[in-house]
């Protein structure tokens, strides 16, 4: 087995909560997921084509679901907006499956 070092570091404790989260959902414990996430960045930011290749496709793909994220909120105000000048009533999701005749 390896051999290990201890390294501290300090967190906002906001942080620290978001980062715990991220790594239930990853399937990790914090330290690893902070290790990986560090040593995938170290990796990505080598000054070789294929690293920089690697971090223009990263970004090229955050602007895109930036894009999208946008798009969705601009589209879903739109509705809100329509909605209530029309003055209708929300329905439930149970009205709107017993409409549809969908089992409950």
């Amino acid at each position: 087995m390896a051999a290990t070092t201890t390294t501290t570091i300090r967190l906002a404790p906001a942080a620290k909560r978001r980062i715990v989260a991220a790594a239930r959902r990853a399937g990790e414990s914090p330290a690893k997921f902070i290790s990986s996430a560090a040593l995938a960045r170290a990796m990505a930011s080598s000054d070789t084509p294929d690293a920089r290749l690697i971090l223009l496709e990263r970004r090229a793909a955050a602007l895109r679901e930036a894009v999208e994220d946008e798009i969705d909120a601009r589209v879903g105000d739109a509705a809100w907006e329509r909605h209530l000048g029309t003055g209708s009533r929300l329905r439930t999701g149970e009205e709107v499956w017993r409409e549809l005749g969908l089992p409950d």
